[in-house]
């Protein structure tokens, strides 16, 4: 009875800070609509998904989903925003999702079993909860939720920013160790917005051209308290040399390690040369790299970019077991997994890309990651295609490549079981507005 009791006063306690924090944070935004807007900006989307997995004998999905899965998503993004002459700007983006297929938003931890086939949408870590369940059932969900709600100040050198927004550092096109809040799934097919975080973020710009950035995310831990143990304290410097050569320094505390990084971003032969190291001081000490070259050139009258990466992930396991007993080996790797800020369980990858505008409105691109630790690969076909000013239609082919037991073959969950699927298919038709 005192465990139902503590439970119905934690779902209140939760309840009524998703209330308070939602009415307190729209009403920041809303303050400056009090004054007269300058320059008022709306747009948003509206995006149908389908993504379909086939799974073979060996597989664990087939054990849950069968020898086939389907997942349908559609999602309105709104986004109102508005300026003022004085400095002052006000922005929000709300988003009413719909997904049905097998917990479409819901991902069970790395360690306990099944991993890669779903996306996690949670704020109970975030200072504010603005993510509301409308409804729920086996195979179906629906919610609704603010993915950006900032105010700020900003003048010609100057700008602060508070509320839910959304940072971007590091020069990684797939692999981006420099950038670990929230960033993207380097397999990712829509790539379009990043999952907003509650922070604070500063930037002063310089005579010279450099800036200074700094970002204090907050963030709530396992109890819901608000604590700096689970925050990131982060400033980055962004400098130039001869206006040719680019290069970043950072500093951060990241939950309850220490980050230093430095990067460079050069030309060669008329291609780009971008590196990012990162180094980390914690319950681990480890190195991260992050190399790519990048060249575009015509062939057979198209606008073509080719692109190859090279990832260095110091937590990365090297000898290809990725069972669960091995995980556990591996603490600091898992937490980084489940939080959403590394995908890669390996210690070296190369990823490929191959672009080719074959019109003016339709593009293809080729994508290979290998992951060199175990031989295993994933190969992505991805097809881009406006019809219209307003409409875009996505279509992409997952294949995976390898042995049982490795990353992108399938990682073991039990004995003869594995997390693996044969080919996915996605598609995704896209109206702006």
């Amino acid at each position: 009875m005192a465990e139902r009791y503590c439970d119905k006063r934690i779902d209140s306690l939760s309840l009524r800070r998703k209330s308070h924090c939602l009415a307190t944070l729209l009403g920041l935004c809303c303050l400056p609509f009090s004054l007269v807007a300058a320059q008022l900006q709306q747009h948003g989307h509206l995006k149908y998904e389908y993504d379909g997995y086939v799974f073979s004998d060996s597989s664990a999905y087939q054990a849950r989903y069968g020898q086939y899965q389907v997942n349908q998503t559609a999602q309105l993004r709104y986004h109102i925003g508005s300026r003022w002459q004085s400095g002052w700007l006000a922005e929000a983006d709300y988003q009413l999702l719909a997904g049905y297929g097998e917990k479409r938003f819901q991902a069970t931890p790395l360690v306990d079993g099944y991993f890669g086939l779903g996306s996690v949408i949670d704020d109970e870590q975030r200072l504010f909860n603005l993510t509301h369940t409308i409804s729920e059932h086996r195979d179906f969900a629906m919610l609704q939720r603010l993915d950006r709600a900032i105010v700020g100040y900003q003048t010609d050198n100057n700008v602060i920013k508070l509320g839910r927004q959304a940072i971007t550092w590091g020069n990684g096109l797939f692999f981006n160790p420099m950038d670990f809040v929230n960033p993207f799934d380097p397999t990712s097919l829509d790539k379009e917005y990043k999952t907003g975080d509650d922070m604070v973020y500063g930037q002063h710009l310089l005579q010279d051209g450099n800036d200074l950035q700094a970002a204090y995310v907050i963030r709530r831990d396992g109890d819901l308290d608000v604590t700096f143990d689970v925050a990131t304290a982060a400033l980055k410097y962004h400098g130039f040399i001869d206006n040719i050569h680019e290069y970043d320094l950072l500093l951060a505390e990241h939950y309850d390690s220490r980050v230093a990084g430095v990067s460079s971003i050069i030309s060669v032969g008329g291609a780009i040369w971008a590196t990012d190291l990162v180094a980390t001081w914690g319950e681990e000490d480890y190195l991260s790299l992050v190399s790519n070259w990048s060249y575009s050139w015509v062939g057979f009258e198209r606008n073509m970019t080719g692109t190859i990466e090279y990832f260095y992930n110091g937590l990365g396991i090297s000898n290809g077991d990725y069972s669960s007993e091995s995980l556990l080996q591996h603490p600091e790797l898992v937490a980084k997994v489940e939080r959403g800020e590394l995908y890669s369980l390996a210690r070296h990858y190369l990823a490929g890309n191959l672009y080719i505008e074959v019109t003016p409105l339709w593009s293809l691109s080729q994508n290979l990651f290998y992951n060199a630790s175990d031989n295993s690969a994933l190969y992505q076909l991805l097809s881009l295609n406006s019809l219209s000013d307003d409409f875009r239609l996505t279509t992409a082919l997952t294949v995976p490549i390898g042995a049982d037991g490795t990353e992108y073959g399938g990682v073991k969950i039990s004995e003869g079981q594995y997390a693996s699927f044969e080919l996915s298919l996605y598609a995704q038709l896209a109206w702006y507005f």
